[in-house]
């Protein structure tokens, strides 16, 4: 009889082992194995129990043998047909292993834990009378408490489980069995309750005794207080917190049967007490009504499409979009709304669930693991068919998706870094493709490759040209520090701007200062030998941050691995005890600030000051609420927000973005400054912006201050095309990193040989132009070396074949101390 065979991808094998296996399926499970089914199978050599994803079943195997199929994952984890597709594009168009684009896509506490629990064998062979002492323990203890998981033996004291059981298993004295312990949506919370009438409760709290029975604890009476005042079951927490006690008196007065306790699982959503408003109708002005039903047009055509909805800054894009969610809801549609940073999920949050209530689903980095899986289960129940989220939320398994919403598409955060090294608009494409929807592009300033396929046609350009209820762009005034300097200031701060933030302190209104550069000092070097001080992990300068909110004490901060270190006595090179701190970031602003305007509430936001869960949500309302006069901060602060009363928006130094060693760095600088300058004068007050920098004759500048981005346009999309980068070619970044310099010398010079081999073979069609290898930017980062090799090409399906190619063969060649990733149109160069 021909068995049933399985092709699985298992989890976590690197990208040139990452293949499919063929399983033999049990004959109990032929009816639920099926493609996107995760399940647990022995693996390699040893036979390590490993999860796989199913890719096919089918009735023959090129093999004469193959292991069997141990378990099967709960179907709660299963992916649908979308999700395998997403799965094999992040596979093929990314070069992403098979276990990091299932993490991407299903959140990593619903990836549950295998267990190894082990019991003792119903009729055992005979007992060696000889037996060591620890195998005799864990025997002992086996047959004592019956099956239990390797975590528990692991914790008896003095016993080195693993060696133990693999001993006795030999023996065939214990048997193993691999369990998939699947997460619980939710949290156990433990509800207690009166067990007796609320009248003798009520004596028992007054201290009097009934029934023969008497509470003299003090704690105890103030439970049963507590209890009686609220009439229904509570949380322990919130029955401990109102009673000013520990679980102790609780648990006394249960085994007294005197409480009731019971234990029920509470869903972990934390946007629950956004309040409702319901859907209220809006009013459009004419060019938004014209923006929303041309849009509109487009979702209803039952077939892929996209639009980029390009609107100055304040001309209302956000209530176009929701607007056109109002719609797509109504026709039964679900919908995904992506935002670029943690800092604009408050505000949009509060705007979408006072708006579509329980419908909405919220996903970011900064949730728990409990309320990421939360909202993961109620998506694809279809409870919730609004998301809202950063990146990841691309992932979001919506049911009969409508449209995919990306603001602020020109973000490099959509962009991910990390495998699966994947941008969010490519999903989206992907996405909108399969559900035949509406994927729309919304910016103030679009990145060039959005803009680019709008004029040609591909996107349907929707432009939204005035601000809402016709208030004028903020007036800008550049400000030439180099003036400044010969002057004789030495603020961070130009007379300009220090004036203008004390007009608008005394007029009651708020101000946000921008400064894209975190930390106190930018370096500490020393002024004997001039070296800076660098991280010992890294190649880089470490960065001078205070402790404390303690300008006199501080430490020194690697931005790249996180290394913290004293600020030390002596040049750790030289000697050199005179050590100059140069430059300055955001802390050192908030200490003048504060010098300059005594009377100012100064809120800093950076990533020093929002590490905690709620941070941000707790800031921005905050400031929102008046409790800050002047709201300081990086990136964070500069789009998205809205903020009736700041009339006046700083930016400290323009030019740090502007000479990066990037092809994008102009495009870059354009964004950050137009969507800074557009936090000013969003109501009936007329706004204001004062930009600081060394280069005033900079056309970006110049065009960023005037909102031009036409003009912005034209010039850089010529630049571009004569210097061939994206969007007139794409880029392949080839990372080799090794622990060793001399291993990472070897490893990216045989990677160009394998690179020119590949093309003479097989794919002599590649057209590609090939720059290094060289050092990396940051050439050591946590103690690994990095080269580089830039390759400029057009992605075709044989273009990532041939890399998917050379990605196979070097890893096969280098093994595990060589590692070699390829980024497509990485984010930076």
């Amino acid at each position: 009889m021909t068995r049933a065979i399985a092709g699985i991808c298992v989890l976590d094998n690197p990208f040139h082992v990452d293949g499919i296996y063929d399983y033999l399926i049990p004959e109990e499970m032929e009816d639920s194995v099926e493609p996107g089914r995760l399940v647990t199978v022995p693996f390699g050599i040893s036979n390590h129990q490993r999860v796989g994803v199913v890719v096919e079943v089918r009735d023959h195997s090129a093999y004469k043998e193959a292991k069997m199929i141990r378990t099967l994952c709960p179907e709660t984890l299963a992916l649908d047909a979308e999700q395998l597709g997403i799965l094999q594009f992040l596979k093929y168009r990314v070069l992403s292993p098979t276990g990091d684009a299932v993490r991407a896509m299903l959140p990593v506490s619903a990836m549950a834990r295998l267990r190894e629990l082990y019991a003792p064998v119903e009729t055992p062979p005979e007992v060696p009378a000889k037996m060591g002492e620890i195998d005799r323990r864990v025997y002992d203890y086996l047959r004592a408490n019956g099956e239990t998981d390797l975590t528990a033996l692991r914790k008896l004291e003095g016993l080195p489980a693993e060696g133990a059981v693999r001993r006795l298993r030999a023996k065939g004295l214990i048997t193993r069995r691999v369990e998939f312990a699947e997460r619980r949506e939710g949290t156990a919370v433990r509800f207690w309750s009166l067990a007796v009438s609320g009248d003798k409760a009520r004596e028992l709290a007054a201290g009097r005794e009934v029934e023969e029975e008497k509470i003299s604890n003090a704690k105890q009476r103030a439970v049963l207080s507590v209890l009686l005042e609220e009439g229904e079951p509570m949380p322990e927490a919130d029955l401990c917190g109102q009673a000013g006690v520990t679980a102790a008196p609780l648990k006394t007065l249960a085994k007294r049967g005197i409480l009731l306790v019971e234990e029920k699982t509470v869903g972990q959503n934390p946007y629950t007490d956004v309040p409702y408003t319901g859907m209220t109708p809006q009013t459009l002005n004419e060019e938004q009504t014209a923006a929303l039903e041309t849009l509109w047009s487009l979702a209803r055509e039952e077939a892929p499409r996209a639009a980029l909805l390009q609107g100055v800054t304040g001309s209302g894009k956000t209530r176009v979009m929701t607007a056109l969610i109002d719609r797509l809801l109504e026709a039964g549609k679900g919908v995904i709304v992506l935002l670029p940073e943690i800092a604009l999920t408050p505000q949009s949050v509060a705007i979408f669930c006072a708006r579509y209530g329980e419908r909405v689903a919220v996903i970011h980095s900064a949730l728990s693991s409990g309320e990421r899986y939360t909202a993961y289960c109620r998506i694809r129940r279809g409870e919730a068919d609004v998301v809202i989220g950063t990146r990841s939320a691309i992932f979001a398994p919506v049911r009969n998706l409508g449209a995919i919403i990306i603001d602020e598409e020109q973000e490099h955060t959509y962009k991910s870094d990390a495998n699966p090294k994947y941008h969010a608009r490519d999903i989206a494409r992907y996405r909108c493709n399969y559900h035949k929807a509406l994927m729309l592009l919304a910016s103030a300033t679009p990145s060039l490759e959005s803009a680019k396929k709008a004029r040609e046609g591909v996107y349907t350009e929707v432009k939204l040209t005035k601000r809402y209820g016709g208030i004028e762009l903020p007036a800008v005034q550049i400000v030439d520090m180099r003036t400044e300097l010969r002057e004789g200031s030495g603020s961070l701060l130009s007379r300009p701007l220090c004036e203008a933030i004390g007009e608008t302190l005394g007029r009651g209104e708020q101000c946000i200062l921008f400064l894209n550069r975190r930390g106190y000092n930018r370096t500490v070097s020393c002024r004997s030998c001039g070296k800076p001080l660098t991280c010992p992990n890294c190649s880089v300068a470490m960065t001078y941050h205070t402790l404390r909110g303690n300008y006199r004490e501080g430490e020194m901060v690697c931005h790249w691995c996180g290394k913290r270190l004293p600020v030390p006595a002596r040049c750790p090179d030289c000697g050199g005890e005179h050590l100059s701190h140069i430059g300055f970031g955001t802390q050192r602003v908030e200490e003048e600030l504060k010098i300059l305007f005594g009377g100012a509430r100064v809120l800093r936001m950076d990533t020093d000051t929002t590490t905690t869960k709620h941070a941000y949500e707790e800031m921005l309302g905050k400031f929102r609420r008046r409790e800050a006069d002047v709201l300081l901060g990086t990136q964070m602060v500069t789009k998205g927000h809205d903020f009736p009363d700041v009339t006046l928006v700083g930016v400290l130094l323009a030019d740090t973005a502007l000479y990066m060693d990037d092809y994008r760095a102009g495009e870059r600088t354009f964004a950050l400054l137009t969507q800074v300058i557009g936090r000013a004068g969003r109501r009936d007050r007329p706004g204001r912006a004062i930009i600081q920098t060394v280069n005033p004759g900079s056309e970006v500048i110049r065009l960023a201050c005037e909102q031009n981005f036409d003009n912005f346009y034209d010039r850089e999309i010529k630049l571009r095309k004569l210097l061939c980068f994206p969007p007139f070619c794409d880029i392949a970044l080839i990372t080799v990193s090794a622990q060793f310099e001399q291993e990472v010398i070897r490893a990216s010079r045989r990677a160009m040989e394998e690179m020119t081999a590949l093309q003479k073979e097989t794919y002599g069609d590649v057209q590609t132009v090939v720059f290094g290898p060289f050092e990396a930017p940051v050439y050591r980062v946590d103690n690994k070396y990095r080269m580089r090799i830039v390759v400029k090409c057009r992605l075709s399906r044989q273009t990532y074949l041939f890399f998917a190619e050379l990605l196979t063969k070097f890893g096969t060649c280098s093994g595990h101390r060589v590692q070699m990733n390829i980024d497509f149109n990485p984010s930076s160069l």
